[in-house]
């Protein structure tokens, strides 16, 4: 009986230590789960920017080619004015 009642006991601090271990294990997987969500938010987050940056780049290259536009075409209105025999001076 001395025996088995020191086994019984080992096999219950052996339990006790298994439920340590299984709670310090559900804790970590708890906040890796929270790190998990919070990373996924924050890539959510930065996808967001990147299309809103795309799209305000879209924009300010529209504006950009369009005022290209115009300083090519008021270049050639002043060169056709200069060239223009009916030009007179002041």
């Amino acid at each position: 009986m001395k025996g088995r009642g020191k086994t019984v006991s080992k096999l219950e601090q052996r339990v006790r230590e298994l439920e340590v271990e299984l709670e310090t294990e559900q804790r970590r997987y708890q906040e890796t789960e929270k790190n998990m969500r919070k990373q996924e938010k924050r890539v959510k987050e930065l996808a967001l920017q990147a299309e809103e940056d795309r799209k305000a780049h879209d924009t300010f290259k529209s504006t950009v080619d369009g005022l290209q536009q115009k300083v090519k075409t008021y270049k050639r209105q002043v060169e056709e004015a200069v060239s223009s025999p009916t030009l007179s001076l002041l």
